[in-house]
């Protein structure tokens, strides 16, 4: 009896903990989106104010970022520093593809960062600048649709955990 009650428990637990680590995921999809928002801020003055070269930008945009998103920075900062020819797109998708793996976001929220490459380091800085503020507002808005499906999602995940594991032990029984 002792041993089919622990059975049930863990369980349980088992499946309470995996609905509570699908809900984490979905809070921290929004703080990375958070995050590489505030970080191209920075991204954007280092090049419109400061006018650094784009290499050292980027690394000090992966010194300054959180984290979670400072990968794509630096992985671009790398490629940049090698000085093998390689363009302002081939680091930051290479970044990106490091982004990709470690975090969350979804692939329209990658495409939408796919399209930052392409303009970096190719126009004047004033195109650059209300480039990055565009981009800055989309993702913005993608934040705060994803806080919305957070919000939804999390209890969801956090609930459904628990009762699949109910669920589950009841089908046992």
């Amino acid at each position: 009896m002792g041993i089919k009650t622990l059975g049930i428990c863990l369980v349980i637990a088992g499946f309470g903990m995996w609905g509570l680590l699908g809900a984490r995921r979905t809070d921290k999809r929004v703080r990375q989106l958070k995050y590489l928002r505030i970080a191209l801020g920075f991204l954007e003055k280092e090049i419109t104010y400061m006018q650094t070269p784009l290499s050292h930008a980027m690394k000090r945009t992966g010194i300054f970022a959180d984290v979670e998103v400072a990968g794509l920075f630096k992985e671009c900062a790398a490629q940049l520093e090698k000085k093998s020819g390689v363009t302002g797109n081939e680091a930051w998708q290479s970044g990106l593809k490091t982004l990709k793996r470690e975090s969350e976001l979804k692939p329209l929220e990658l495409e939408l960062l796919a399209s930052v490459g392409p303009q970096l380091g190719v126009s004047d800085r004033i195109e650059q600048q209300k480039f990055f503020i565009l981009i800055q507002q989309e993702l913005k808005m993608l934040e705060e649709t994803a806080a919305q499906e957070a919000e939804a999602g999390r209890k969801i995940w956090s609930y459904g955990g628990f009762i699949l594991g109910g669920v589950i032990v009841i089908l046992l029984l």
